[in-house]
């Protein structure tokens, strides 16, 4: 098992290494191992940089390109009497890669919107009723299991990107708190070709070619069990959908800010026990819904990740004694995830967030406002390195 901490002491910053994006001849040594070496002529001198093909505890190095040929040891001693400058070296490495003195490969760029990951989190929480200032049991006690999957494609034929979210959830001991999420699904596109063509007609004619960054998504089943402002309700959105505005997002759609608006159907028990009675108990819910979401990823390594989201939601109950009756929810949240290390190339990060949420219950006629702050680590898995890559000019028409 290996542990890189960034930045990493181990890193051979002051030895030359190969170029990725240049050709690699393999060649035979005195001693019978095989180096990869890399030749360019400089103020006509040719300098060859050599590279050692296997890691010095023994065993081939990963993460290399392979080899534009592969040559006997002549071919090396020919280098050597034509004159040519042996620089000792470190082998290629990949985009996202850096390179040990020992010939190790490592990552030290991460995806963190392509994941599966395991968080442990301490979240002391407080709320705030119409009548008194109460907290939960254990206010400083509440420990927090969190796991989820992210998927995000980035289409260069589409200009667009493709976030998916499954099994999202979070569990809260001492005072027992579910949230969860089935499936979400989010599009956004930073199209070139117009949508629609707009011609005015005041004075000469002109054509405007409109193309609007509105993109689209949708959830399926969210779960809110025992939430601290009111600990005997359980709420399960069923469904949502939404259209986007993105005013804001970068060249390759990573970080954006993204202005949500959409409708929601659930079902709301006041007392989550009567679950048990099976689907008939509870009260139907539709309702309208919108967010404001702000995603930063600070540099190009993905080492730094900001997110705020600002969400709205007034859901309107279809049957029970509040028929007819909404409700007005508030909730504000900003996050900040590190990654401060990585065992085997699986990235250590650190995540601190603070929420606070205005929640309201017609039932009862009363609205609390929650506030919690969130301090924990995730374990990740499967980060592929954070690549920019410029979009074609156009999409595919």
């Amino acid at each position: 098992m290996a542990l890189a901490v960034f930045p990493a002491a181990a890193r051979a910053d002051a030895v030359p290494q190969l170029a990725w994006d240049k050709p690699v001849r393999c060649l035979t040594n005195d001693d019978g191992k095989v180096v990869r070496v890399q030749c360019e002529t400089r103020d006509k001198e040719l300098v060859c940089l050599v590279a050692p093909n296997e890691a010095t505890q023994g065993g081939e190095i990963g993460h290399t390109k392979e080899c534009d040929t592969i040559e006997p040891s002549e071919a090396l001693k020919k280098l050597v009497k034509d004159g040519a400058k042996m620089v000792p070296a470190i082998a290629e490495t990949p985009h996202g890669y850096a390179r040990a003195s020992t010939g190790r490969a490592y990552q030290v760029k991460f995806d963190l919107l392509n994941r599966i990951f395991l968080g442990a989190s301490w979240v002391p929480t407080f709320q705030l009723s119409e009548k008194a200032f109460t907290s939960p049991e254990a206010p400083f006690g509440r420990g927090q299991a969190e796991m989820g999957i992210h998927i995000s494609v980035l289409s260069h034929k589409g200009r667009s990107r493709h976030d998916i979210r499954i099994l999202e959830g979070t569990a809260t001991f001492a005072d027992l708190e579910l949230r969860g999420l089935l499936f979400a699904y989010d599009y956004q596109h930073l199209h070139r070709r117009p949508a629609f063509w707009l011609t005015s007609f005041f004075g000469h004619p002109r054509l405007y070619e409109v193309a609007p960054p509105l993109g689209w998504g949708f959830r399926i089943l969210r779960v809110n069990d025992r939430p601290p402002a009111f600990k005997s309700t359980l709420d399960m959105e069923f469904a949502e959908a939404h259209l986007a505005w993105n005013p804001w997002q970068s060249e390759d759609l990573y970080n954006h800010l993204r202005i949500e608006a959409g409708l929601d159907f659930g079902k709301f028990w006041e007392d989550r026990t009567e679950i048990a009675k099976g689907t008939g108990s509870g009260v139907w819910y539709a309702g309208f819904d919108a967010e404001a979401k702000l995603r930063v990823s600070l540099g190009d390594s993905g080492l730094h990740n900001v997110n705020v989201d600002l969400g709205y939601a007034r859901p309107t109950y279809l049957d029970g004694p509040k028929a007819g009756s909404g409700a007005n929810n508030i909730t504000l949240k900003a996050s900040y995830e590190g990654i401060f290390a990585a065992i085997n190339d699986q990235p250590l990060s650190f995540r601190v967030s603070a929420e606070g949420a205005s929640r309201e219950d017609p039932f009862a006629d009363v609205r609390n406002l929650e506030v919690r702050a969130t301090a924990g680590v995730r374990l990740s898995f499967w980060a592929p390195p954070r690549v920019f890559e410029p979009l074609p000019e156009f999409e595919d028409p």
